[in-house]
Protein backbone atom coordinates (compact mmCIF):
# COMPACT_ATOMS: atom_id res chain seq x y z
CA UNK A 1 0.00 0.00 0.00
CA UNK A 2 2.80 2.44 0.85
CA UNK A 3 4.52 1.74 -2.47
CA UNK A 4 1.29 2.27 -4.41
CA UNK A 5 0.62 5.57 -2.63
CA UNK A 6 4.19 6.73 -3.31
CA UNK A 7 3.84 5.90 -7.01
CA UNK A 8 0.50 7.71 -7.22
CA UNK A 9 1.97 10.79 -5.55
CA UNK A 10 4.94 10.66 -7.93
CA UNK A 11 2.57 10.59 -10.91
CA UNK A 12 0.51 13.44 -9.44
CA UNK A 13 3.67 15.49 -8.88
CA UNK A 14 4.85 14.92 -12.45
CA UNK A 15 1.43 15.89 -13.81
CA UNK A 16 1.21 19.09 -11.73
CA UNK A 17 4.70 20.24 -12.72
CA UNK A 18 4.14 19.41 -16.40
CA UNK A 19 0.78 21.21 -16.52
CA UNK A 20 2.23 24.32 -14.90
CA UNK A 21 5.34 24.25 -17.11
CA UNK A 22 3.07 24.13 -20.16
CA UNK A 23 1.22 27.24 -18.99
CA UNK A 24 4.38 29.21 -18.28
CA UNK A 25 6.41 28.00 -21.26
CA UNK A 26 3.83 27.74 -24.06
CA UNK A 27 1.02 30.15 -23.08
CA UNK A 28 -1.67 27.73 -24.35
CA UNK A 29 -4.47 30.28 -23.95
CA UNK A 30 -3.10 32.34 -26.85
CA UNK A 31 -4.95 31.52 -30.06
CA UNK A 32 -1.79 31.42 -32.14
CA UNK A 33 0.85 29.18 -30.69
CA UNK A 34 3.58 31.46 -32.02
CA UNK A 35 2.06 34.64 -30.61
CA UNK A 36 -0.44 37.29 -31.74
CA UNK A 37 0.66 39.08 -34.89
CA UNK A 38 -0.97 41.65 -37.11
CA UNK A 39 -0.26 40.70 -40.73
CA UNK A 40 -2.43 43.56 -42.00
CA UNK A 41 0.44 45.90 -41.11
CA UNK A 42 3.53 44.57 -42.93
CA UNK A 43 5.53 47.57 -41.79
CA UNK A 44 5.71 45.94 -38.36
CA UNK A 45 8.70 43.79 -39.14
CA UNK A 46 8.86 42.18 -35.73
CA UNK A 47 5.98 39.84 -36.53
CA UNK A 48 7.46 37.83 -39.39
CA UNK A 49 10.65 36.51 -40.97
CA UNK A 50 11.47 35.88 -44.63
CA UNK A 51 11.80 32.21 -45.47
CA UNK A 52 14.76 32.94 -47.69
CA UNK A 53 16.04 36.46 -48.34
CA UNK A 54 17.64 35.27 -51.58
CA UNK A 55 14.21 34.12 -52.77
CA UNK A 56 11.54 36.60 -51.62
CA UNK A 57 8.91 34.72 -53.58
CA UNK A 58 9.16 31.98 -50.93
CA UNK A 59 7.12 34.19 -48.61
CA UNK A 60 7.32 34.74 -44.88
CA UNK A 61 6.88 32.74 -41.69
CA UNK A 62 5.70 34.01 -38.27
CA UNK A 63 8.44 34.93 -35.85
CA UNK A 64 8.12 33.05 -32.54
CA UNK A 65 6.74 35.16 -29.74
CA UNK A 66 9.28 36.44 -27.25
CA UNK A 67 6.79 35.67 -24.50
CA UNK A 68 7.38 31.95 -24.89
CA UNK A 69 10.19 30.44 -22.87
CA UNK A 70 13.48 29.65 -24.56
CA UNK A 71 15.46 26.43 -24.45
CA UNK A 72 17.72 27.53 -21.57
CA UNK A 73 14.77 28.38 -19.35
CA UNK A 74 13.07 25.08 -20.09
CA UNK A 75 16.27 23.15 -19.39
CA UNK A 76 16.83 24.92 -16.06
CA UNK A 77 13.31 24.11 -14.83
CA UNK A 78 13.52 20.48 -15.97
CA UNK A 79 16.91 20.04 -14.28
CA UNK A 80 15.55 21.46 -11.02
CA UNK A 81 12.64 19.03 -10.87
CA UNK A 82 14.68 16.03 -12.04
CA UNK A 83 17.94 16.56 -10.13
CA UNK A 84 17.37 18.76 -7.06
CA UNK A 85 16.87 16.51 -3.99
CA UNK A 86 14.31 18.96 -2.65
CA UNK A 87 11.96 18.14 -5.53
CA UNK A 88 12.91 14.53 -6.23
CA UNK A 89 12.53 13.27 -2.67
CA UNK A 90 9.26 15.15 -2.23
CA UNK A 91 7.59 13.11 -4.95
CA UNK A 92 7.62 9.98 -2.77
CA UNK A 93 7.34 11.53 0.70
CA UNK A 94 3.94 10.50 2.02
CA UNK A 95 3.21 13.52 4.20
CA UNK A 96 0.72 16.34 3.75
CA UNK A 97 3.29 19.01 2.84
CA UNK A 98 4.56 17.55 -0.48
CA UNK A 99 1.00 16.76 -1.60
CA UNK A 100 -0.04 20.33 -0.81
CA UNK A 101 3.08 21.70 -2.51
CA UNK A 102 2.52 19.93 -5.83
CA UNK A 103 -1.18 20.82 -5.81
CA UNK A 104 -0.11 24.43 -5.19
CA UNK A 105 2.21 24.27 -8.22
CA UNK A 106 -0.78 23.26 -10.37
CA UNK A 107 -2.93 25.94 -8.73
CA UNK A 108 -0.23 28.56 -9.26
CA UNK A 109 -0.12 27.78 -12.99
CA UNK A 110 -3.84 28.54 -13.39
CA UNK A 111 -3.41 31.63 -11.19
CA UNK A 112 -0.74 32.75 -13.69
CA UNK A 113 -3.09 32.12 -16.62
CA UNK A 114 -5.70 34.34 -14.98
CA UNK A 115 -3.03 37.00 -14.44
CA UNK A 116 -1.92 36.86 -18.08
CA UNK A 117 -5.46 36.95 -19.48
CA UNK A 118 -6.43 39.95 -17.37
CA UNK A 119 -8.09 42.69 -19.43
CA UNK A 120 -5.00 44.90 -18.98
CA UNK A 121 -2.61 42.17 -20.09
CA UNK A 122 -4.75 40.92 -23.00
CA UNK A 123 -7.15 43.68 -24.20
CA UNK A 124 -10.15 42.59 -26.27
CA UNK A 125 -12.11 44.44 -28.95
CA UNK A 126 -15.39 44.42 -27.02
CA UNK A 127 -13.76 45.30 -23.71
CA UNK A 128 -14.86 42.06 -22.06
CA UNK A 129 -12.25 39.96 -20.23
CA UNK A 130 -11.02 36.71 -21.73
CA UNK A 131 -12.89 33.71 -20.37
CA UNK A 132 -10.86 31.13 -18.51
CA UNK A 133 -10.66 27.90 -20.52
CA UNK A 134 -12.90 25.05 -19.32
CA UNK A 135 -9.95 22.76 -18.65
CA UNK A 136 -8.32 25.48 -16.57
CA UNK A 137 -11.52 25.96 -14.56
CA UNK A 138 -11.56 22.22 -13.82
CA UNK A 139 -7.85 22.31 -12.93
CA UNK A 140 -8.34 25.26 -10.58
CA UNK A 141 -11.22 23.52 -8.76
CA UNK A 142 -9.35 20.21 -8.39
CA UNK A 143 -6.09 21.86 -7.31
CA UNK A 144 -7.92 23.99 -4.74
CA UNK A 145 -9.72 20.90 -3.44
CA UNK A 146 -6.50 18.90 -3.03
CA UNK A 147 -4.90 21.83 -1.21
CA UNK A 148 -7.87 22.10 1.15
CA UNK A 149 -7.86 18.37 1.87
CA UNK A 150 -4.10 18.13 2.44
CA UNK A 151 -3.45 21.16 4.68
CA UNK A 152 -5.54 23.01 7.26
CA UNK A 153 -4.02 26.38 6.39
CA UNK A 154 -4.95 26.09 2.70
CA UNK A 155 -8.27 27.83 3.23
CA UNK A 156 -6.48 30.98 4.42
CA UNK A 157 -4.48 31.11 1.19
CA UNK A 158 -7.45 30.41 -1.08
CA UNK A 159 -9.75 32.95 0.62
CA UNK A 160 -6.92 35.51 0.49
CA UNK A 161 -6.47 34.82 -3.23
CA UNK A 162 -10.23 35.19 -3.74
CA UNK A 163 -10.20 38.63 -2.09
CA UNK A 164 -7.19 39.68 -4.18
CA UNK A 165 -8.98 38.53 -7.33
CA UNK A 166 -12.09 40.55 -6.48
CA UNK A 167 -9.93 43.65 -6.06
CA UNK A 168 -7.95 43.20 -9.28
CA UNK A 169 -10.24 41.30 -11.63
CA UNK A 170 -13.84 42.01 -10.64
CA UNK A 171 -15.28 41.33 -14.10
CA UNK A 172 -14.49 37.63 -13.73
CA UNK A 173 -15.92 37.32 -10.23
CA UNK A 174 -18.08 34.33 -11.17
CA UNK A 175 -14.98 32.37 -12.16
CA UNK A 176 -13.34 33.02 -8.79
CA UNK A 177 -16.57 32.26 -6.95
CA UNK A 178 -16.83 28.81 -8.54
CA UNK A 179 -13.13 27.87 -8.50
CA UNK A 180 -11.99 29.32 -5.16
CA UNK A 181 -14.82 30.14 -2.79
CA UNK A 182 -17.15 27.21 -3.54
CA UNK A 183 -14.53 24.45 -2.89
CA UNK A 184 -13.50 26.25 0.31
CA UNK A 185 -17.05 26.44 1.62
CA UNK A 186 -17.80 22.82 0.75
CA UNK A 187 -14.56 21.19 1.91
CA UNK A 188 -13.42 23.37 4.79
CA UNK A 189 -17.00 23.94 5.93
CA UNK A 190 -17.66 20.21 5.74
CA UNK A 191 -14.56 19.39 7.79
CA UNK A 192 -15.53 21.94 10.45
CA UNK A 193 -19.09 20.56 10.59
CA UNK A 194 -17.88 16.95 10.89
CA UNK A 195 -15.41 17.97 13.61
CA UNK A 196 -18.16 19.68 15.59
CA UNK A 197 -20.33 16.56 15.40
CA UNK A 198 -17.47 14.34 16.54
CA UNK A 199 -17.23 12.39 13.27
CA UNK A 200 -13.68 13.74 12.81
CA UNK A 201 -11.21 14.23 15.65
CA UNK A 202 -10.10 17.85 15.70
CA UNK A 203 -6.50 18.87 16.22
CA UNK A 204 -5.22 20.27 19.51
CA UNK A 205 -5.26 24.12 19.37
CA UNK A 206 -1.81 24.09 21.00
CA UNK A 207 -0.33 23.01 17.65
CA UNK A 208 -0.74 26.51 16.21
CA UNK A 209 0.97 28.26 19.14
CA UNK A 210 4.57 27.29 18.40
CA UNK A 211 6.07 30.77 18.67
CA UNK A 212 4.22 31.58 21.89
CA UNK A 213 5.32 28.30 23.47
CA UNK A 214 8.94 28.84 22.48
CA UNK A 215 8.90 32.32 24.01
CA UNK A 216 7.43 31.09 27.29
CA UNK A 217 9.85 28.14 27.40
CA UNK A 218 12.91 30.30 26.68
CA UNK A 219 11.96 32.72 29.46
CA UNK A 220 11.39 29.76 31.81
CA UNK A 221 14.85 28.45 30.91
CA UNK A 222 16.93 31.63 31.02
CA UNK A 223 14.98 33.87 33.41
CA UNK A 224 12.49 31.82 35.46
CA UNK A 225 12.31 34.56 38.09
CA UNK A 226 11.10 36.95 35.38
CA UNK A 227 7.77 35.15 34.95
CA UNK A 228 5.05 37.19 36.71
CA UNK A 229 3.21 35.32 39.47
CA UNK A 230 -0.15 35.99 37.86
CA UNK A 231 1.04 34.51 34.54
CA UNK A 232 2.51 31.49 36.31
CA UNK A 233 -0.83 30.88 38.04
CA UNK A 234 -2.76 31.12 34.76
CA UNK A 235 -0.47 28.57 33.12
CA UNK A 236 -0.34 26.16 36.05
CA UNK A 237 -3.15 23.91 34.77
CA UNK A 238 -1.73 23.87 31.24
CA UNK A 239 2.06 23.56 31.61
CA UNK A 240 4.71 22.38 33.99
CA UNK A 241 7.05 25.35 33.56
CA UNK A 242 10.06 23.57 35.09
CA UNK A 243 9.71 20.69 32.64
CA UNK A 244 9.09 23.22 29.88
CA UNK A 245 12.40 24.93 30.64
CA UNK A 246 14.25 21.60 30.53
CA UNK A 247 12.54 20.61 27.26
CA UNK A 248 13.25 23.89 25.45
CA UNK A 249 15.07 23.45 22.13
CA UNK A 250 15.29 26.56 19.99
CA UNK A 251 14.90 24.71 16.67
CA UNK A 252 11.68 22.88 17.49
CA UNK A 253 8.55 23.54 19.56
CA UNK A 254 7.51 19.87 19.67
CA UNK A 255 9.37 19.04 22.92
CA UNK A 256 7.69 21.86 24.88
CA UNK A 257 4.23 20.82 23.71
CA UNK A 258 4.97 17.14 24.38
CA UNK A 259 4.54 16.04 20.77
CA UNK A 260 6.77 14.55 18.09
CA UNK A 261 8.33 11.09 17.83
CA UNK A 262 11.22 11.59 20.25
CA UNK A 263 11.05 10.72 23.96
CA UNK A 264 10.04 13.75 25.96
CA UNK A 265 9.17 15.26 29.29
CA UNK A 266 5.49 16.01 29.88
CA UNK A 267 5.63 19.80 29.94
CA UNK A 268 2.18 20.21 28.33
CA UNK A 269 -0.52 18.62 30.48
CA UNK A 270 -2.41 17.27 27.50
CA UNK A 271 -4.19 14.53 29.45
CA UNK A 272 -5.99 16.91 31.80
CA UNK A 273 -6.10 20.32 30.11
CA UNK A 274 -9.51 21.71 29.13
CA UNK A 275 -10.72 24.56 26.95
CA UNK A 276 -11.48 26.56 30.10
CA UNK A 277 -7.86 26.12 31.24
CA UNK A 278 -6.64 27.64 27.96
CA UNK A 279 -8.88 30.70 28.25
CA UNK A 280 -6.18 32.85 29.89
CA UNK A 281 -3.25 31.49 27.88
CA UNK A 282 -2.88 34.56 25.64
CA UNK A 283 -3.05 36.92 28.62
CA UNK A 284 -0.36 34.96 30.46
CA UNK A 285 1.84 34.87 27.36
CA UNK A 286 1.51 38.63 26.88
CA UNK A 287 2.47 39.29 30.50
CA UNK A 288 5.59 37.14 30.12
CA UNK A 289 6.60 38.81 26.84
CA UNK A 290 6.14 42.30 28.29
CA UNK A 291 8.31 41.37 31.26
CA UNK A 292 11.01 39.74 29.08
CA UNK A 293 10.96 41.43 25.64
CA UNK A 294 14.56 40.64 24.67
CA UNK A 295 14.34 36.93 25.51
CA UNK A 296 10.95 36.70 23.77
CA UNK A 297 12.35 38.33 20.64
CA UNK A 298 15.34 35.97 20.69
CA UNK A 299 12.96 33.01 20.92
CA UNK A 300 10.97 34.28 17.94
CA UNK A 301 14.00 34.68 15.68
CA UNK A 302 15.57 31.42 16.84
CA UNK A 303 12.37 29.59 15.89
CA UNK A 304 12.16 30.90 12.31
CA UNK A 305 15.38 32.61 11.15
CA UNK A 306 16.54 29.60 9.14
CA UNK A 307 13.76 30.04 6.59
CA UNK A 308 15.37 33.31 5.48
CA UNK A 309 19.09 32.56 5.98
CA UNK A 310 20.64 30.76 3.01
CA UNK A 311 23.70 29.73 5.03
CA UNK A 312 21.64 27.91 7.67
CA UNK A 313 21.50 24.16 7.10
CA UNK A 314 18.03 22.59 7.33
CA UNK A 315 16.87 21.26 10.67
CA UNK A 316 15.13 18.43 8.79
CA UNK A 317 15.95 18.06 5.09
CA UNK A 318 13.96 16.07 2.56
CA UNK A 319 16.50 13.21 2.53
CA UNK A 320 15.06 12.29 5.94
CA UNK A 321 12.10 10.74 4.12
CA UNK A 322 14.39 8.48 2.07
CA UNK A 323 16.09 6.56 4.88
CA UNK A 324 14.31 7.27 8.17
CA UNK A 325 13.44 4.47 10.58
CA UNK A 326 9.94 4.06 9.17
CA UNK A 327 11.46 3.19 5.79
CA UNK A 328 14.61 1.35 6.88
CA UNK A 329 13.38 -0.54 9.95
CA UNK A 330 9.71 -0.32 10.96
CA UNK A 331 7.98 -2.18 8.10
CA UNK A 332 7.47 -5.71 6.83
CA UNK A 333 9.57 -5.85 3.68
CA UNK A 334 10.51 -2.41 2.29
CA UNK A 335 13.58 -2.21 4.55
CA UNK A 336 14.99 -5.33 2.87
CA UNK A 337 14.75 -3.79 -0.58
CA UNK A 338 17.59 -1.42 -1.61
CA UNK A 339 18.37 -0.68 2.04
CA UNK A 340 22.01 0.33 1.51
CA UNK A 341 21.24 2.13 -1.74
CA UNK A 342 18.78 4.42 0.04
CA UNK A 343 21.45 5.27 2.61
CA UNK A 344 23.91 6.13 -0.16
CA UNK A 345 21.37 8.34 -1.97
CA UNK A 346 20.42 10.19 1.20
CA UNK A 347 24.09 10.55 2.15
CA UNK A 348 24.95 12.00 -1.26
CA UNK A 349 22.11 14.52 -1.04
CA UNK A 350 23.13 15.58 2.48
CA UNK A 351 26.77 15.89 1.42
CA UNK A 352 25.79 18.04 -1.56
CA UNK A 353 23.68 20.25 0.67
CA UNK A 354 26.60 20.79 3.07
CA UNK A 355 28.84 22.26 0.34
CA UNK A 356 29.03 26.06 0.75
CA UNK A 357 27.26 28.00 -2.06
CA UNK A 358 26.91 24.98 -4.37
CA UNK A 359 24.72 23.26 -1.80
CA UNK A 360 22.40 26.23 -1.44
CA UNK A 361 20.42 25.17 -4.52
CA UNK A 362 19.28 22.06 -2.65
CA UNK A 363 17.80 24.07 0.23
CA UNK A 364 14.40 25.71 0.31
CA UNK A 365 15.56 28.85 2.11
CA UNK A 366 17.48 30.01 -0.98
CA UNK A 367 14.26 30.14 -2.99
CA UNK A 368 12.32 31.75 -0.14
CA UNK A 369 14.93 34.52 0.14
CA UNK A 370 15.05 35.13 -3.61
CA UNK A 371 11.25 35.27 -3.76
CA UNK A 372 11.30 37.96 -1.08
CA UNK A 373 13.84 39.93 -3.13
CA UNK A 374 11.59 39.70 -6.21
CA UNK A 375 8.70 41.03 -4.13
CA UNK A 376 10.87 43.91 -2.91
CA UNK A 377 11.82 44.73 -6.51
CA UNK A 378 8.15 44.80 -7.50
CA UNK A 379 7.43 47.26 -4.70
CA UNK A 380 10.31 49.51 -5.80
CA UNK A 381 9.18 49.35 -9.45
CA UNK A 382 5.53 49.81 -8.39
CA UNK A 383 4.34 46.76 -10.28
CA UNK A 384 1.34 46.39 -8.06
CA UNK A 385 -0.64 43.97 -10.24
CA UNK A 386 2.30 41.56 -10.43
CA UNK A 387 2.86 41.93 -6.70
CA UNK A 388 -0.76 41.06 -5.97
CA UNK A 389 -0.36 37.88 -8.04
CA UNK A 390 2.62 36.89 -5.86
CA UNK A 391 1.10 37.78 -2.47
CA UNK A 392 -0.12 34.20 -1.75
CA UNK A 393 3.57 33.28 -1.58
CA UNK A 394 4.03 35.84 1.19
CA UNK A 395 1.18 34.21 3.08
CA UNK A 396 2.95 30.86 2.74
CA UNK A 397 6.01 32.43 4.34
CA UNK A 398 3.79 33.36 7.26
CA UNK A 399 2.86 29.68 7.55
CA UNK A 400 6.58 28.84 7.73
CA UNK A 401 7.16 31.35 10.52
CA UNK A 402 4.28 29.99 12.60
CA UNK A 403 5.21 26.33 12.03
CA UNK A 404 6.55 24.39 15.05
CA UNK A 405 10.12 24.03 13.74
CA UNK A 406 12.85 26.25 12.30
CA UNK A 407 14.11 25.60 8.76
CA UNK A 408 11.97 22.51 8.24
CA UNK A 409 12.30 22.01 4.50
CA UNK A 410 8.89 20.52 3.86
CA UNK A 411 7.28 23.83 4.87
CA UNK A 412 9.21 25.63 2.09
CA UNK A 413 8.29 23.28 -0.75
CA UNK A 414 5.47 25.34 -2.35
CA UNK A 415 7.62 28.48 -2.64
CA UNK A 416 10.68 26.53 -3.81
CA UNK A 417 8.73 24.65 -6.49
CA UNK A 418 7.19 27.74 -8.09
CA UNK A 419 10.27 29.97 -7.81
CA UNK A 420 11.61 28.99 -11.24
CA UNK A 421 8.28 29.83 -12.86
CA UNK A 422 8.12 33.06 -10.87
Amino acid sequence: GIVVLAVLQWLFAAFCCAATANRFFNLPWRRLGVGTFDFSHPERHDCWNMRDFAHPEAGVVPRPSRLRAGAKTRLAIILFFMVCPLAVFSTISLTKSPLFAFAFVWWFGVWYELHMTHIKAMPTINGKPVRLRKRSIAAFIIASSVMLISAKYAWYIIVFAFLLALCNDRKRWKTYLVTLLLPTVLIHGGIVALTNTGAIIGGDPIESRGIQLQQIARVAKYNPQGIPKDARKKLDKVFNLDQMAESYFQQDADPVKSSGIQSKKVSYKWRTVTAADMKDFNKAWLEIVKANPVIALDAFFAECFGYFNVTDLPYVSMDYYVNNDYVQEDNDWIHSYNHDWRDRVAGFAKGWGNIPVLGWVTHGNLYVTLTLLIGAAEVILRRWRSLSWHLPLLLLMGVMITSPANNFERHMLPVAFVFGFL
